[in-house]
């Protein structure tokens, strides 16, 4: 297929007006809807608390609120629907599915088989072809499922995380994340986790450049599990995201998952590698490890493999399994069927060659970065602009020398109302909040694609003056 008959199906997949507001933001009908929502459910919510777009419909890379103003998925919903909203492949596939069996707990049925044949046959070296499937619900409960593994093989029981980490919000997984708001008022937070520095070049813990660094990032993991007397003498695995989602959509250079890789053989702990935010194809790449030369012991995912149903899991390597205790992980709506379905439907989706859309991914990321650096060129605002295919991300600063952070509330406030009332729904990211990141779906038309990029530009380009103060 040529790349314009592509083109053209992906446009068909949108609204083709988007973004498109005709309403203020937010419109009445919407800012009722709202408001009553946030009398009803937890302040613990993230997204909602802090934007009222009450999405009626979504097509593609579009979302319709009640009032009727589409606006344009900046962040797919949180790195979830990659394939778009309402895909009809995946819509069919829920129907069809639907109308024949839902739930049986655990159970095997035809679909799901399929999908556990599909993840073992596409996983990243190392683990294709020679690995098996554990189910569970979400992100979080598949990194528990992780970390429970590499405790039950290791025979140990600490686990060695990174400074800027996300990985859930309960249990060990919310130990292992580093960010404050996700552990206030929790503690004591699970035992035997530390952290180490992340390699974030733009800010280095050590103060050095890469790559005259030569990684000390990753040799002081190595010194704090390999030397005696770090108090880190029993542990079970080494886990990292892929690339670093909340903590700022930071990749590591490449040499860092190898070196991560012959810290853990070194040690005898297992190397766990998390994508639930960063993998299935958004990187440019199914898994984000494969721009790597590392084979994890196990491999997390979740998010986007599901997309509009929720499909989470942990695929481990063969070598493993006599290791692992049986029936020793029942998860109720792990093995839905309709789930099964969807994700299966995603798997065609992503992995069409027609479409081609991992390769697609990667040339709009080097379009966004083009667009960024000439921008930068005019705005200081305009930090750091770094990613991976359509995970990027604008790290903005006061001043370009000291890197000074912008005020995370004055960021946040731009967001949600000059980005979103111009119909594009954007997300922060970093430690400090002041990280753009731009993770559209991968069916994003180039023409929703473009004006997303001129929005972000033209929206600091406006509020330069304030945002330095």
């Amino acid at each position: 297929m040529s790349d314009e008959k592509a083109e053209k199906l992906i446009d068909d997949l949108n609204y083709p007006e988007a973004p498109k507001m005709i309403t203020e933001f937010p419109g009445p009908r919407s800012k009722a809807v709202f408001d009553e929502g946030m009398a009803l459910e937890s302040p613990q919510r993230v997204s909602g608390l802090s934007y009222p777009i009450v999405v009626e419909e979504g097509r593609g890379a579009g979302l319709k609120d009640l009032d009727g103003n589409i606006f344009i998925d900046g962040c797919s919903s949180i790195a979830v629907s990659s394939v778009g909203h309402n895909h009809p492949l995946v819509v069919k596939a829920i129907q069809e599915q639907a109308a024949k069996y839902g739930h049986g707990f655990d159970l095997t049925n035809p679909v799901k088989v399929k999908l556990l044949k599909k993840i073992i046959e596409t996983a990243p070296p190392g683990l294709k072809g020679n690995s098996f499937v554990t189910l569970a619900m979400s992100g979080t409960g598949a990194v528990e499922t992780g970390v429970k593994q590499a405790k039950m093989i290791s025979g140990r029981t600490q686990i060695c995380a990174f400074e800027g980490a996300y990985h859930g919000v309960f249990g060990t997984a919310n130990a292992m994340t580093a960010g404050s708001r996700y552990r206030a008022r929790y503690g004591p937070l699970m035992p035997g986790v530390f952290h180490v520095p992340y390699p974030y070049c733009y800010r280095c813990p050590f103060d050095l450049e890469h790559p005259q660094c030569g990684l000390q990032c990753a040799k002081f993991v190595d010194y704090q599990l390999n030397t005696p007397y770090t108090g880190k003498d029993d542990v079970a695995a080494i886990v990292a995201e892929g690339m670093q989602g909340e903590g700022g959509y930071i990749p590591p250079p490449k040499e860092w998952w190898p070196m991560m890789r012959k810290i853990a053989d070194k040690n005898g702990c297992l190397l766990v590698d998390d994508e639930v935010q960063s993998g299935f194809g958004k990187s440019g790449k199914l898994w984000t490890i494969e721009h790597y030369d590392c084979e994890p012991d196990i491999m997390i995912f979740g998010k986007a493999v599901g997309g509009d149903q929720p499909v989470a899991g942990a695929i481990t390597n063969n070598k493993h399994l006599g290791q692992i205790v049986s029936a020793s992980q029942p998860i109720t709506f792990a093995s839905n069927s309709i789930s099964m379905a969807a994700s299966l439907a995603n798997y065609t989706i992503m992995l069409d060659p027609d479409l081609n859309l991992m390769e697609r991914a990667t040339e709009l990321g080097q379009e966004f970065q083009s667009m960024m650096k000439n921008a930068q060129k005019k705005n200081e605002v305009i930090g750091d602009i770094r990613g991976l295919g359509l995970l990027q991300a604008v790290e903005l600063v006061k001043n370009p020398e000291t890197r000074e952070p912008v005020q995370s509330r004055k960021l946040h406030n731009i967001l949600l109302n000059q980005v979103a009332g111009r119909g594009l729904w954007l997300v922060s990211a970093g430690r400090y909040n002041n990280v753009i990141r731009f993770m559209p779906p991968l069916t994003i038309s180039r023409k929703q694609f473009i004006n997303a990029v001129e929005i972000i530009i033209d929206v600091l380009n406006d509020n330069r003056d304030e945002l330095v103060k």
